[in-house]
């Protein structure tokens, strides 16, 4: 794992460096799925699996990035804001989407992150592929309703 302990600077660089190659894998994901709910669905999958085949630098964008002060926190606020553009799609599925809360993309993306930096911090990566279906369903549901996320969180 990284230390939380770096130097700025280091700081600064591994969380781009992990970051960029978290938004590769996340496009990459993405590219086929289809249609948005697919694409959600796949995006998620790609952000587990990256954080159990690269732990140290999941590590870096979630546990190190709340440990590194103000930077790190803005640098993990830019995470989820890319997070939340994403799922953000979702309310053209929704009828009635402006009754969802501003923050609910927000949240989704907070949470699938604290789900990870959990999972992180209790030496458990390896388990994270593992959640993706319960996290797709948590992620869909307030835009397709809870028949239709757990359709999608249980394909592929």
């Amino acid at each position: 794992m990284e230390e939380i302990g770096n130097p700025p600077d280091d700081f600064a660089s591994a969380f781009e460096a992990a970051f960029a190659r978290l938004q590769v894998r996340l496009e990459e994901a993405c590219a086929d799925s289809g249609d948005w709910p697919a694409g959600v669905a796949a995006a998620i999958r790609a952000a587990l699996e990256f954080g159990a085949a690269e732990p140290a630098a999941a590590n870096t964008l979630t546990n190190a990035a709340m440990a590194a002060g103000r930077d790190g926190i803005a640098r993990r606020e830019r995470l989820l804001a890319y997070a939340s553009e994403g799922l953000a799609h979702g309310r053209r599925h929704r009828p009635g989407a402006a009754e969802l809360p501003q923050l609910t993309e927000h949240a989704i993306a907070g949470g699938i992150a604290g789900l990870i930096a959990e999972r992180l911090a209790t030496g458990r990566a390896a388990e994270l592929p593992l959640l993706a279906p319960d996290a797709i369903q948590f992620a869909l549901t307030p835009y397709l309703g809870a028949a239709a996320a757990s359709r999608v969180a249980a394909s592929g």
